[in-house]
């Protein structure tokens, strides 16, 4: 597509270029990125604005890759624009070409654009605000009987399945509903609040739904390469690994955000230690750790062991080394108070903020002190 149309292979030119400078811990090329994509955003602004005509597949694209570019490098053009607008320009572009019902698997161009895109609604879903829910609550695409099994198959692209995309999906809405019910308008949240009986219920079909999941047999990704044995069998483990991963991370955000389970919950804490027991099952540095940050970053809200802690923030340190520009804007000490104050908004939102601040002071002048 890119080599076709001229907006979109210098919007891929300005993303490798970024990507190329943090690799490299280089300065970007402001100036040639800035002269690459001078012309994209009106392009999008033209295809959104003309009633008669019909979104394409590159000016979709452009609008998922602006997303990408903006979450893994922050501010890389003149003007700041949230990754969150870009995404939601896509969700109109999706809308505006029928929704899911405009998908499917048999189109490999349109089908490859719909993961990219559920990838970011879902998870943006899941670490958003309580207004923020996934686009089509589970169907990103039209589902076909005769295969099935399809959505076994764990994706190179997620990282995952797309059974646990759907199941994800749904547990977002769920929590966006139970968030509008246990936080008022202040931010404040509400300590008499309870789930309903029906979304106990649902909760319940979720995690059985993510067990199922988890413990169906998997198919490999075709697009992967064969080499040898050894690589092969690295590779297998891996995908495997962060696809279970995410399954105990939805499990985490059921039990904690739907169900309002504290983090010492049980369940909680084993899906924390099969998230942590995930990470031996992953190479460090390697294209499968970059996958994880959700899972982890879940997992770091609610470890409770310091050790748990420092092994999960050790590898998030070394996703840094594959070009995460707002993992590597951190000390150590400052990730783990954010780790904190993330998790207090995840969660608990602003009642409990200041408690949480001085725990993370308190923890700070420890491990400085231990360092």
């Amino acid at each position: 597509m890119a080599v076709k149309d001229t907006n979109l292979l210098r919007l891929l030119l300005a993303y490798s270029a970024s990507h190329r400078a943090r690799l490299l811990k280089h300065s970007e090329p402001a100036n040639r990125i800035a002269l690459w994509v001078q012309d994209v955003f009106g392009t999008l602004s033209r295809a959104l604005d003309d009633p008669t005509g019909q979104i394409s597949n590159v000016n979709l694209a452009i609008a998922i890759m602006l997303a990408s570019l903006e979450i893994i490098s922050p501010n890389t053009f003149d003007v700041p624009v949230p990754w969150q607008n870009h995404l939601n320009v896509a969700r109109r572009m999706i809308l505006a070409r029928g929704g899911a019902q405009s998908v499917h698997r048999k189109d490999k161009v349109s089908y490859f654009l719909s993961r990219w895109f559920a990838y970011l609604d879902v998870l943006g879903s899941l670490s958003g605000s309580k207004n923020d829910q996934p686009l089509f609550g589970g169907d990103y695409w039209v589902a076909d009987d005769s295969d099935d099994e399809n959505d076994f198959q764990i994706d190179c692209l997620l990282g995952f399945t797309s059974r646990c995309v759907s199941i994800l999906a749904k547990i977002a809405e769920l929590a966006r509903q139970c968030d509008n019910e246990r936080i008022d308008l202040n931010g404040n949240v509400r300590e008499d609040w309870n789930p309903s009986d029906q979304t106990i219920e649902a909760a319940g079909k979720l995690k059985y739904d993510l067990q199922e999941a988890r413990m169906h047999r998997y198919k490999g990704c075709p697009h992967r390469p064969r080499r040898n044995a050894t690589e092969d069998g690295w590779d297998l483990l891996e995908m495997v690994a962060t696809n279970e991963a995410f399954h105990w991370a939805g499990l985490i955000h059921l039990n904690r955000r739907v169900l309002g389970k504290t983090s010492l919950d049980v369940e909680v804490q084993i899906a924390v230690r099969e998230i942590e027991g995930a990470l031996y099952k992953v190479r460090k540095g390697g294209t499968a750790e970059a996958c994880l940050l959700f899972p982890m970053f879940t997992a770091g809200c609610d470890a409770q062991r310091q050790d748990q802690r420092d092994r999960i923030m050790d590898r998030l340190k070394s996703v840094e080394g594959s070009g995460m520009t707002q993992v590597g804007q951190f000390s150590s000490y400052t990730f783990s108070i954010l780790m904190l104050v993330f998790a207090c908004f995840q969660y608990s939102r602003i009642q409990n903020l200041l408690h949480t601040l001085y725990n993370a002071y308190t923890f700070f002048r420890y491990t400085k002190q231990e360092h």
